[in-house]
This record gives C-alpha cells, structure tokens and sequence, in this order.
C-alpha cells in the first residue's frame, strides 16, 4: 500500500483505535485507581448530557494521563483480501494522538492536537486540517477534559444529544443518543448503560453523490491497571467491515519524551522498543 493512500485511510480512521490480550509494558508505577463501579440501570438518563456526565463521573478526574502502543491493523477489500499494517501511538488525555506508520523509518504518520490533525510523509508536513476524533473523544478525553467542552466535540460531529433513548446492543442495555428508534444513519453513540462506556459510534459522512455510513464498534475492553481500556475496534461501512484495529504492548502512564506532539519535532521522537 502506497504512502500517499495509507495516509488518506488513517485521516478518515484515525482514532478508530483500542485491543486484546495486551498486558502493561514495565516502566512508571502510577497510583493504581479504585475500580469503577457500574452504574444502577434503574436510575435511567434522560439526555445526553447527562449520559455525558455519567461517562465523565465514572473516573472522577483519575483518569489515565498516558497511553501508548502498537497497533495491529487489517483491512478487508471487497474481494476479502486482508492488508496487514502496524502503527505505534502515543495518546495523552486530553486530546492529543501521536501515530507513526511502521516502519519507523519512513517517518511518515500523523499528530493531532485537539481539533487539529498534521499529516506527515517522509519527514515532511503534507497537510494540517481540522478533525474531531469521535472514538478518542469518547473513549478517553470524556473522561477527563470538561463536560462543556465534550458537549461542543459531540455538537461538532452533529449528534443531536436531545434525542435519547434506551435499547440493547449484544445483550447489554445501553443509551443511544443521537436516534430514534429504528434511524441507522443519523451520526449517534451507543454507551453501555451500566458500565457507561462507548460501543459503536456511528457517522454518516458524504463523498460525492454517495452516502457513507461507518458503524465504529468496540469488540472489547481490558481493565489494565484500574482502568477500562478499549483494546480492538471493528469499522463496518455500508454493511461491510472494512477495517480491524488492535493493540499489543499496552503502556499506561508513562513519561513521553519531550515533544512528541510538536510538529516541528516529528522527525526526534523515537518508538519504544
């Protein structure tokens, strides 16, 4: 897969990211957070801001600062062709994501910066654009960054967090804000009642004359360290699944070097061993 085309895919993917049976690497030895509890299903939501507030509430400002990883990545052709591909990332919450294509060498990848993604091939800044990441809005900065600025990301990405209701997603209720009943299109999140976290993210975006509709599942979480980790994602567009991440050599709260999310040091920062 060329360069060029690897970097269009992980624009319109990056984020879509988190995978299994990945244990915590040695390094720094954080405080180690009381385990969530789930929440009672008999206290039902009534918007989504309060679901908002829920996910947020659930760690109480101790979540995790630092995550990095490698990331296994396949994608699926119409003909059920796989192409395998690796990415190592550096997240740091809130709101920042580090992603170098493998291998490290070809210095190519991305850095996003809250509401700002840069693209790099070879070395070199091939584009810098506004981007909401909605998977890493809701599966880490939702949990530490305010609630106020949550709600603008979720504003941002058009989903209408007045319509909510409660349904029921591989035999587990959850919250979909964003939908009614029976609306597969509309851009939406469905959030597992009880243990308040993300299950699918779905958006609809345009190319063209054509509608595209990507259904971002979570196929797992791992508690790593107290903290409920996101491990592998399933991306299914039109109805066909299109694209699988997952994570190996989970690193939690470790001290990035300096300048791993400067642009203007993308070339210094170096991949753990």
């Amino acid at each position: 897969m060329k360069r060029a085309t690897i970097l269009i895919t992980a624009i319109a993917l990056v984020g879509c990211s988190y995978l299994r049976g990945s244990a915590p690497a040695s390094g720094s030895t954080p405080v180690t957070p009381s385990k969530p509890a789930a929440r009672k299903t008999s206290a039902r939501l009534t918007s989504g801001a309060a679901v908002v507030r829920g996910m947020h509430d659930l760690y109480a400002g101790k979540y995790l600062k630092t995550m990095s990883f490698l990331q296994n990545n396949t994608a699926y052709s119409a003909t059920g062709q796989e192409k395998h591909t690796q990415w190592y990332e550096h997240i740091e919450v809130p709101g920042k994501l580090r992603i170098a294509f493998l291998p490290a060498s070809q210095r190519s990848g991305l850095v996003q910066v809250n509401d700002k993604v840069a693209s790099f091939d070879n070395g070199i800044r091939v584009d810098f654009r506004p981007s909401v990441n909605p998977l890493l809005v809701l599966t880490s900065d939702v949990y530490a960054a305010p609630i106020s600025q949550i709600m603008r990301e979720l504003d941002s990405l058009e989903v209408d967090t007045d319509v909510i209701r409660t349904d029921e997603w591989e035999g587990r209720p959850v919250y979909v804000v964003g939908a009614k009943a029976g609306d597969t299109t509309s851009n939406q999140m469905w959030i597992d009642a009880d243990r308040m976290l993300l299950l699918r993210f779905i958006q609809s975006t345009k190319a063209g004359d054509r509608t595209i509709i990507s259904d971002n599942r979570v196929q797992n979480y791992k508690e790593i360290q107290g903290y409920q980790i996101p491990t592998e994602f399933l991306v299914i567009r039109n109805g066909r699944p299109v694209w699988r991440e997952e994570y190996a050599n989970i690193r939690i709260n470790e001290e990035f070097p300096a300048g791993t999310f400067d642009q203007a040091r993308w070339k210094d920062i170096p991949i753990p061993e």
